[in-house]
This record gives structure tokens, sequence and C-alpha cells, in this order.
């Protein structure tokens, strides 16, 4: 795709990326719409909203998620959608595709043709002069290059107690632009938030330099105090194209984000290629699902074991476990209680059925 262009052909792994986006989002709106009376999404590199095929981009499908989900019609509040695109056409674009909805009068559309880091920057600046701090805020960053969201931008985002973001590591044009010139590789400290990044020019072997680059940036928003799940996307040539970092503070957000990435994996292991093959059957349901079961199983009764602990403190753990999902909970529980010698589970109140484990019961575990 040239970057010239004002709407480009959809490829796979962005469909794959938009349907995780769309399954997060159906769950992220209803989650906040229940606590909160203001919610904001920025989109902040946000294309024409549309492709070649007629398909929509991120912010239109943003716009029909909170349309569509199922608090829409209960929601009093009020949903601001920040939609930024510095290049002219494409903002144009999306201007003329936003005019052609009809959004319901709580919706407040912000479109700005501008770059992300400049309007994001000072609208955070005057917040903090103000001493306010943002409503709940999901952001999408997903640029072309590795360039306009500095990891000083993104510590600022991270600074507000309730945001999170979804963000695109584009590790192909870093390999192949940034990391051998030297002049471009100032952007590279400011993406990363240091130069750490300088020690992948010693390494020669590709699969541990990407492993190298992708864990450095993660680590620099872990460090920001969120908590990280990447999710990998290979492109026709069997090549990493980028990854998807998604960070949160919120073990509701991460469970409902593992859930969306899920459903894009074909082989369940946070991972979409191009050359996958949507009618070859996935053997996860009958191996390797059953094995993370009795992984998670394990792991809870060593966290746990001697003590009594309220159900929510256990989806909590759930929600920073690097794979399993809320699913996989019950019938790790199940295991413990009923198939473990001797059984794991000592007793479980507020249950009206058995093998069930409600959301106010209270589980102690054997010592």
């Amino acid at each position: 795709m040239s970057v010239s262009e004002v709407i480009w052909e959809l490829k796979p792994h962005t469909a794959a990326k938009h349907q995780i986006l769309k399954s997060y989002l159906g769950a992220w709106f209803p989650i906040l719409a229940l606590k909160h009376p203001r919610i904001v999404y920025v989109d902040g590199f946000a294309g024409p909203g549309e492709y070649k095929d007629g398909k929509p981009g991120s912010p239109i499908i943003a716009l029909n998620v909170a349309m569509n989900h199922v608090l829409a019609n209960k929601f009093k509040g009020e949903l601001v959608f920040f939609f930024i695109e510095i290049d002219k056409a494409r903002h144009d674009n999306l201007k003329e595709k936003l005019q052609g909805m009809n959004l319901p009068d709580t919706f407040k559309i912000a479109l700005e043709c501008n770059s992300f880091d400049m309007c994001i920057g000072e609208i955070l600046a005057d917040i903090s002069q103000r001493g306010k701090q943002l409503a709940p805020s999901f952001f999408f960053i997903d640029p072309f290059g590795v360039t306009g969201f500095p990891m000083s931008l993104i510590e600022n985002i991270a600074k507000q107690p309730r945001s999170e973001a979804l963000i695109t590591f584009n590790y192909q044009p870093l390999n192949q632009w940034f990391l051998q010139d030297p002049l471009k590789h100032n952007n590279l400290d400011a993406l990363f938030g240091n130069d750490k990044w300088k020690e992948a020019l010693k390494i020669s072997i590709p699969k541990q330099k990407e492993e190298f680059l992708r864990k450095l940036y993660q680590k620099s928003l872990e460090n920001l105090g969120w908590k990280v799940r990447p999710f990998c996307m290979i492109n026709e040539y069997n090549q990493t194209q980028y990854y998807l970092l998604y960070a949160t503070s919120n073990p509701l957000g991460m469970l409902a984000m593992k859930g969306a990435m899920w459903k894009s994996a074909p082989n369940r292991d946070y991972k979409y290629s191009d050359l996958s093959n949507p009618a070859q059957p996935c053997m996860f349901e009958s191996v390797y699902e059953e094995q993370y079961i009795k992984e998670l199983a394990e792991s809870v009764k060593i966290a746990y074991r001697g003590k009594s602990v309220n159900k929510s403190e256990l989806w909590e753990y759930l929600a920073w476990h690097p794979i399993c999902l809320q699913r996989h909970l019950t019938q790790a529980l199940r295991i413990l209680e009923y198939n473990t010698n001797p059984p794991a589970i000592l007793k479980v109140e507020n249950r009206r059925k058995s093998k069930t484990y409600p959301e106010d019961c209270a589980i102690t575990f054997a010592p």
C-alpha cells in the first residue's frame, strides 16, 4: 500500500485486527456504560474510514459497535469519539463517511486533521494543568510506521488512571528502514523511550532480534504501570508484519481483550497469519485447551493453597494469566474440587448448585 493512497485494499491481517477491535469494543462499551457517565474512544491514526472493497475502517467499526451494543438504548451518558487523521484527503473522506451516519444524540464526534502526538499531547497537558483526569478512555494507536506516538506521549496517557491502549508495533518497517539508518535512530529512541534497542544491532539471528525488540517495547509499556498482552500478525510472505500490544491496568479489560484476540487466532496461539487456511480444522478445542485448563488448575492450587478467597480475586488472577480465558476458570475449579485426590478445594460458600461457582461465592483451598 502506498502511503499516498486515500483508500486501499483490506489485507487479511488488517481484517483480523479489526475483528479483535470489534470483539473487544463489544465488551468494553457495555462494561463502562454501567458505571460511568462519560466514555472516550480515541483513534489516533483514523484513516479514510473505508477500504476499496467497501469494508468499514476502524472509526466506522467503533461507531457501529457502540450503536449496536446491548446497553445502547439505556445509556444516558456521553460517548466521545475522537478521530485523528493527519492526511487531508483521508480526513476529508472520513468526514464524508461520518456525515452519512445517523448517530445517537449521546455520541459526540471530534474529527481532527492533525498529528496524533500533537493533538493528544495538547489535550493531556491542558488536563494536567487544570488538575483534572480523563474519563475512561480507550486509545487505538494504529500507525503505518514507528513515528508519531513517542513513549513520552504514551507515558502521559498511562498516567490517566482509567486509560488503556491497543498499539500497533510495526516491526517490519522498523527492521527494514530504521535499524540500519543512523539518521532515523532518534526516532527509535523516541519510540522505545530509551536507546536500549541498539542492542538489536548486534543480533544476527532474525527471530532473536525480533523477539528482543518486541519484548523491549512491551517492557517499556509495562514500566508505565500497565499489564500487556501481545498478538502477532504475519503477512502473506510468512514474515511478522507487526504486533498488537494491548496495555491496561483493568483486569476486566484484559479478560475481554484476551477473549477477542483468541477468536482471531486460528490456532489459539495469539497469532494470526495471512497464510492461515480458514477451512482447516483447529485441533485446539480437543487438545490444547484441555492442557491449558489443567495448567490453570495447578497454578490456582499453588497460588491459593490454604486460603479462602472470593471469586472476584480469582477473576483478577485469571486476567493476568498469559493464556487462559474466563470460561476456563470454572473447569479448572471443578478439576480441583472433584478430580484431584485429595480435593484441593475444601468448601464453596454461597453456592446453590453443585459444580457451580457463582460470582458471590467464597472458595476455601486445602493447605
